[in-house]
This record gives structure tokens, sequence and C-alpha cells, in this order.
């Protein structure tokens, strides 16, 4: 049974991507990557979900959650505050830019230059993020089906995904979204009323303490530092709001994804917990030696692979867009396309390299944040034009540069390289300012 449905899923990506086909052979490379901007706010919640409920939120959670107990919750938490300051701060800044990529934006505030750096950090490190979600779908059909039958039908599911992303755009991307977020919430929501009221006598013990020896204050801050700003400015999150058809649709869609956040940090959290064991937490559930009801692994089967397969289209999208429209500043949907390709086959190969989908993330985010997100952060929240470009990109640079080190040598560069780049942001904005009150004053 478990094996038909997933090919009836695989079925239905393919038919949806066919049928847009027709359409969007017809698009430029920015309405391929936005819909048109046609999304309601509660369209841009649910794939919002789909996009976040990912790799790392369910089975890196799961193993997460066997080293730092009930504080795993906090992979999701930040994220949840991440998108509640998108929708209050973010949203109506880059909507108001005109722009349609993230790297867009940084061009029209500080330059060409700058967004030829973000636009190559993005591309380097998403290389992670595609991989990490890959792996997480890879690890989980093999765990779930006979080897042979696991590998086959990962890899029949990749190509599909890879297919409907280069042929849907984003119309079909954020559409397939609100399905599949619909599919990992009765998965999971079944799983979780099943533990607490039929499973074992675990689920009745947990202490769900959000603090601990092996997580405290400090493990937050780098976590809310490293994790949590990548919700607040990050190439994917982006690619929402500038699908959204207004502003207050793309402010209240980060909102009610941000409440429906929390929702998911605690049933994951409580899954894992309640199955601390197995080798894999959340996965081990699905186990044949679990006591979990079949229909129940069904469902909670289904909603882990609509919740991988929902984030691996989002973010194949937004990296290879990134690379045509910014990287190559061409407007070709027939080109985004073979991207697209290009980078999903790229992800699939990974997989076979590293199952690491933890490993795979902080990789991204320590080049990113540092040399991409904070620094852009600081300019949102000022409000103010970077007159002084180099000085921007400088900061940038050097904090890029110190992710990188923090990755090669395992040290905290990563939030050394924060402190640095917004730093170098913060006074390219200020000099500005005291530049405009020097000329007020020569008048």
């Amino acid at each position: 049974m478990l094996l038909s449905l997933l090919c009836i899923y695989i079925f239905c990506l393919i038919v949806l991507s066919v049928f847009r086909s027709r359409e969007s052979s017809q698009e430029n490379a920015k309405t391929f990557l936005t819909g048109r901007a046609t999304a309601g706010a509660f369209l841009c919640a649910l794939s919002l979900v789909s996009t976040i409920i990912g790799g790392s939120a369910t089975l890196g959670i799961g193993t997460l959650t066997q080293k730092i107990g009930a504080a795993a919750f906090w992979w999701l938490g930040v994220g949840a505050i991440g998108l509640f300051l998108h929708g209050l701060f973010v949203a109506p800044a880059i909507r108001a830019s005109g722009a349609c990529t993230l790297p867009d934006v940084l061009g029209r505030l500080v330059g060409s230059q700058a967004r030829r750096w973000s636009a190559f950090i993005i591309v380097v490190s998403w290389v992670g993020v595609v991989a990490a979600q890959f792996t997480a779908l890879k690890t989980l059909l093999t765990d779930v089906l006979p080897a042979m039958q696991g590998e086959v039908i990962y890899l029949f599911l990749s190509v599909a995904i890879v297919f409907h992303t280069a042929f849907g755009g984003q119309k079909a991307v954020i559409r397939t979204d609100a399905m599949q977020t619909a599919l990992l919430t009765g998965g999971f929501v079944a799983a979780a009323c099943w533990c607490a009221l039929d499973g074992t006598e675990t689920a009745k013990e947990i202490n769900f303490v959000p603090f601990n020896d092996s997580f405290g204050l400090w493990d937050w801050l780098k976590l809310l530092l490293l994790v949590g700003i990548t919700y607040v400015v990050g190439p994917d999150i982006f690619s929402r709001t500038f699908s959204a058809k207004t502003t207050s649709s793309a402010s209240l869609g980060a909102w009610v994804a941000s409440a429906l956040l929390v929702v998911f940090a605690v049933i994951i959290t409580f899954l894992a917990l309640c199955n601390l064991s197995a080798v894999n937490p959340l996965s081990g559930w699905l186990a044949g030696s679990s006591p979990m009801p079949s229909i129940v692994k069904i469902a909670l089967t289904l909603g882990l692979t609509a919740a991988l397969a929902g984030s691996a289209d989002t973010v194949l999208l937004s990296a290879a867009g990134i690379v045509e429209k910014d990287l190559l500043e061409g407007d070709r949907s027939s080109r985004l396309r073979k991207l697209i390709a290009l980078f999903g086959f790229g992800a699939i190969f990974l997989t076979y390299q590293s199952t690491d989908i933890i490993g795979w993330l902080l990789y991204a985010y320590a080049l990113f944040v540092p040399g991409v997100a904070a620094p852009l952060l600081i300019l949102l929240l000022r409000k103010g034009t970077c007159h002084r470009p180099k000085l921007w990109l400088l900061g940038g640079v050097l904090g890029g540069l110190l992710g990188l080190g923090g990755n090669l040598t395992g040290l905290p560069l990563a939030l050394v390289g924060v402190g640095i780049s917004s730093t170098f942001a913060w006074v390219s904005v200020t000099r500005t300012e005291k530049q405009s009150d020097l000329e007020k004053q020569k008048i």
C-alpha cells in the first residue's frame, strides 16, 4: 500500500509539471521565479511551511534530540522567531524594492558588485542545502522500504522533483506545497496523537524543558544567529514574499507560517523524544519492529516524504534562479530549467557522498549568514542607502571568509564573521547619515 501511494505521489508531480510546462514555456525568468506574484496569504503560509519542514526539521531534529533532548525544539523555534520578524520588518522593505531575488535586493541597495558577491555565496552554500534535502529523502526511503525498492523509489522521486520544478516553475511549486503541507500535517498529527494516547509509557515521562546542560543560553544565541537569521533574510523565504499578491499577503503569510512552525516544532520533538533508542528517533517509528499501527506509519511516511520534497523543489528553484538572474544576468526561463536540472542531479550525486543532514546545513549557513544575511539585514533595518558599497562589500567578504575558515577548522569563526560584516554594514550607512547632516549644515 505504501509503495502504491508513493508511486501515485510521483505520478501527480509529473502530471502537474507537464500541465504547467505549457504555460510556463512562454514566461521569462522573473515570472517563472515569482509565479506572476498571485499567491494569497494562506497559500504563502502553506508554501513556507512545506519549504521549511524539510530534512533538518524532521530527520535532523530526530538526531539532534538524541544529543540535546527537548532543546532540539529550538532548531525550528528560532525559525519561527525569524519568520515573524521577516513579516514585520523585511517583507515590506523588499517588496518595495521591485526585486525578484535576494541578490537583486542587494544590487539595488549596494551595487552590482554586492549583487554578484551575494549570488556567488548563495550558490556555493545552497549546494549544501539542496544536498541536505535529498540526503534526508534517501535516508527515509531506504529506511522504510526494502533496500533495492528504497533506492529505486528514491531515484524516481528525486528525478520527478527535479523535472516538476524545472517545468512547472514557482506557480506549480507553490500549489504543490499546499498539498504537501496537508500530507505532512496529517501524518505528524496522527503519529503524535497515537504516541500521546496509545503509545508507550515514555510519552508520559517526557520533561519538555527548552534548556538543559547540553543546550544553554549561549548555544541558543549561536543557533539564533546562524540559523534563525536565515528565516529573516534567506533566498527561499524571499522567494515566497516575492510570489505574494500584495505586501500585506506576504507579511500575513509569514506570521501564520511562524505560528505553524511552533506547532510542528513541538510535535516533531515530541515524536523524537518518544523513540530515542532508535538509530534515528523519527524514521525509527517506521521500522518493522515499531509498535506504531501500519495505517499511522503510512500516514507518517507520506508526511515525511511530502516534507522533504516540498523543501527540495524550493531550494532548487531559488539557487538556479539566482544563477540565471544575478550571476549570468539573464532572463531566460529555458536556461533556468537547465540550471535546475544541473543543481538537482548534482545534489542527487552528493547524497552518496555524505549522510550528515545537519552538517550539510551548518556548512551552508556558516558561509551565507556572515557573508550575506547579517550585513543585508543591517541595511534593511537601518532603511538607509549605502553610499560606500566597497565598505559593505569588504565586510561581507571578510565575514564569508571567516565562515569558511570556521567550516575548515571547527572554530566558531562564523560568529566573529557575523560581528565584522554587521559592523562594516552599519558603518557604511551611519557614515552616509553623518555626511548628509554635514551637507545640511553647510547649506
